[in-house]
């Protein structure tokens, strides 16, 4: 029963966001006819920990498979293949939680989970790039996700994401390109 009840909860707000309607508790309560009390004892957070439930349940079943590789195995390309699929299969909720003014972030645990999956890599980096006298591995490790967040924002908050075969080479492309080539340098 909670899980349909949790589930009931989220396809509402999801019906509400994606109208641009107005996000309260109270609205959720209305349209779900579940209790203001079931809302708030299934997510005493409210609206930012429905967001975050959603997310969580995306970004765990990519962890699944992901953190079974040893860091250093992971290259674009599988990351591009056990992540867009993931977002593919979720679109609908991923496109809402990009799109929408829903309250998204990046959530702490995520990057602690990533963290200590990828610390030697990510600290062996900021030696590599000379950067270890002004940034730590756990910031290079935000600057990957916020890089990731946005090309990834790109494809989803489109009104009709392109396919994903479509956006997988794109995704590649802009992933491994930095600003600087992709705006400064002239066009061939």
């Amino acid at each position: 029963m909670a899980k349909d009840t949790k589930s009931i909860i989220i396809r509402t707000l999801f019906n509400i966001a994606a109208e641009n309607g107005k996000l309260t508790v109270e609205e959720i309560s209305k349209r779900s006819y579940i209790t203001r009390t079931t809302i708030k004892s299934n997510f005493p957070t409210g609206i930012p920990g429905m967001v975050e439930y959603t997310y969580l349940n995306i970004v765990h079943e990519v962890n699944e498979r992901l953190l079974t590789y040893k860091f250093e195995e992971v290259s674009l390309e599988l990351l591009a293949d056990i992540l867009l699929p993931v977002l593919w299969r979720n679109r609908e909720a991923a496109h809402i939680i990009f799109s929408s003014t829903l309250p998204f972030r990046m959530i702490d645990t995520i990057s602690d989970e990533t963290w200590e999956w990828g610390k030697e890599r990510y600290d062996a980096m900021i030696k590599k790039h000379g950067l270890a006298n002004y940034f730590s591995g756990r910031e290079l490790l935000k600057y990957f996700n916020a890089q990731l967040i946005a090309v990834l924002t790109l494809w989803l908050e489109a009104d009709i994401p392109i396919d994903i075969e479509l956006f997988r080479p794109k995704f590649l492309f802009l992933m491994k390109t930095s600003v600087n080539e992709l705006i400064f340098k002239e066009i061939d």
